[in-house]
């Protein structure tokens, strides 16, 4: 037979792994759970980062096409009218007519200045002249405002001072490529693919803007309007390149190349950077509302998709809105709380099983031990006294009697075990259900009475019935007897050395309920032995053989009778000593 430490080591083990493996599976799950939540989280970032892009080049762009639609000529504060007629409709010849520049009107937003850079590198601006100039065109300016002007260009002219402008505006636009594999060997097949549609939206960007700006730039309206005349505009394939932003220091330029009169100009304009990305910024609220606009100084880094068509400035998206965080919540935790919940329950209905299992097979073992105890001492006694008997060894008639008597009654106790493990077996088995009918309490336990007497005698005991007449209860009269005789039985046994040798057979109503009551005046139950009283196979052998006889079945085998016809055995503590047990019927 294995030890049921064995059985718990083996059972432990199992479960360790069970619990291991569930915990593998949860990490796992959890793992995958919050690499998809940051996937779709990075998804909407990414999305709402290419819509933002897409809407700042789109409120650029008309900034640039407006810079890139000013005539070269209007760099100049004045500068000869072309296509000008006398009064008898004939054309003057050039230079006979001036035009005042279009930008010595009051500057746009986000612009500080204009600039030319001549051939000789002179910075001029066309909105810092003689203040006679602007008189004489009507567009008059504060003297704070000329003054700030001034003061613009000549910071400008430092700045200016140590750049290179051509050489930065001679080489070719910035083009992004697709990022190959091994740009970084740690990089995710989600991330190279991300950058590759950042790069692509770049492209596309820039594509669209610079076909926007090549239809503005051939249009016939000009930007800058004063109140006496419009400025001509001519196309940029003409006359130079197209407009183009860059950084010089902390300040943003835009800036092209043109030809006048063969020689090459720098020309653009000073942009107000710091009003122009919080306006930006502001145009973002609504899809990245913690993101801000870096400067991209030089040439940008590779495969860097989130730069501005239009300006060299980065995106950096921050963090999306919070209902992209909240729009879909897992349900994984619920789940695995769940699979959980099923796991600890499983493992703690095995674990109690096994408990079960285990306390069974130990009290079966008892029991059966306790079960030879118990036939051992009737069948030497059969054995000694019948070869006595048979040999002729007792010739005195009243010891023969006596032996005779003794068989009788191990016979009877013998038979009685038998009985009591026979009707156990038959209520575990589910049979033999109770047949309930109505009966008068009296005459029931008149009929028994006298088989009661009998076995109280045997013990030198005194059985004393005080039961009323006309108590009547719903009931199971064969088990009513079965449970009694156990009851007196067990008083016969264990309240023997009592100095009150009497038995009590009574009747107690209480809340409406009848109740049999079997009373002694022997030592009692102990607390512990209380605990387990009504529990089958509870008496083991060392048990057995300290204590009266008996397996250890009566009690539990009374209990299952009881509740089988709907009523219930207690033991009850007395006061003044004594077991009392009491059998509440149904009424």
């Amino acid at each position: 037979m294995i030890r049921s430490w064995r059985i718990w080591i083996a059972v432990s083990a199992c479960l360790c792994l069970a619990l291991a493996g569930v915990v593998a599976l949860s990490a796992f799950a959890l793992r995958l759970d919050r690499a998809d939540r940051q996937a779709r989280e990075s998804a909407a970032r990414e999305e709402n980062a290419r819509l933002a892009l897409w809407r700042l080049d789109s409120d650029l762009l008309p900034l640039v096409a407006r810079e890139s639609a000013v005539a070269p000529e209007a760099y100049r504060p004045v500068s000869a009218a072309r296509g000008v007629l006398d009064p008898k409709l004939r054309p003057l010849p050039r230079g006979e007519a001036l035009l005042a520049s279009p930008l010595l009107s009051p500057l746009p937003e986000h612009v500080l200045l204009h600039f030319q850079v001549a051939p000789d590198g002179t910075v001029s601006s066309p909105q810092v002249v003689e203040p006679g100039l602007r008189e004489s065109v009507g567009a008059t300016l504060p003297a704070s405002e000329l003054a700030t002007l001034a003061a613009r260009l000549g910071k400008l002219r430092g700045l200016l001072g140590g750049t290179d402008l051509r050489r930065a505006l001679s080489d070719p636009p910035p083009r992004l490529r697709r990022p190959e594999a091994k740009v970084r060997y740690e990089s995710t097949l989600a991330e190279v693919s991300q950058v590759a549609k950042n790069v692509s939206e770049f492209s596309a960007r820039s594509r669209s803007a610079s076909q926007a700006l090549r239809g503005m730039s051939g249009s016939n309206s000009n930007a800058y309007e004063d109140n006496l005349q419009r400025a001509p505009v001519r196309s940029q394939r003409e006359d130079g390149d197209a407009m183009r932003a860059l950084w010089v220091g902390d300040t943003l330029l835009l800036a092209r190349r043109v030809w006048l009169d063969g020689r090459e100009y720098i020309q653009g304009c000073w942009l107000d950077w710091p009003s122009l990305r919080t306006w930006l910024v502001g145009q973002l609220g609504d899809l990245l509302p913690s993101a801000t606009l870096e400067p991209v100084a030089g040439r940008p880094t590779h495969g860097d998709g989130r730069m501005l068509a239009a300006l060299p400035v980065r995106l950096v998206p921050g963090q999306v809105p919070g209902g992209y965080d909240t729009a879909s919540i897992s349900s994984l935790p619920v789940v695995l709380t769940v699979a959980w919940s099923g796991v600890l329950l499983a493992g703690a209905a095995v674990v109690a099983l096994l408990v079960g299992v285990v306390a069974l097979s130990e009290r079966r073992g008892a029991f059966v031990s306790a079960v030879t105890h118990e036939l051992r001492t009737p069948l030497t006694t059969f054995r000694m006294y019948t070869e006595m008997l048979a040999a002729g060894m007792v010739p005195d008639e009243a010891r023969r009697q006596e032996y005779f008597d003794i068989l009788h009654r191990e016979a009877e106790r013998l038979s009685h075990l038998v009985e009591n493990v026979l009707a156990y077996a038959r209520i575990e088995r589910g049979r033999a259900p109770a047949r309930l009918e109505p009966v008068d309490v009296r005459s029931m336990v008149g009929r028994m009475e006298e088989r009661l007497a009998q076995r109280a005698a045997q013990a030198d005991m005194e059985l004393c019935v005080d039961v009323p007449v006309g108590v009547t209860v719903l009931t199971d009269p064969s088990a009513v007897e079965q449970v009694l005789f156990n009851l007196v039985d067990n008083a016969s046994k264990y309240a023997a050395p009592a100095v009150d040798r009497r038995i009590h057979v009574e009747v107690e109503r209480r809340r409406g309920r009848v109740g049999l009551v079997v009373r002694d005046h022997g030592p009692g139950v102990d607390a512990v032995t209380a605990r387990r009283l009504f529990e089958p196979f509870s008496k083991s052998v060392q048990t057995a053989a300290k204590t009266a006889p008996g397996v250890g079945l009566g009690l539990a085998l009374c209990r299952r009778l009881a509740r089988s016809m709907k009523a219930d055995l207690r033991h009850e503590r007395v006061a003044e000593g004594g077991a009392r047990f009491v059998l509440w019927l149904p009424h």
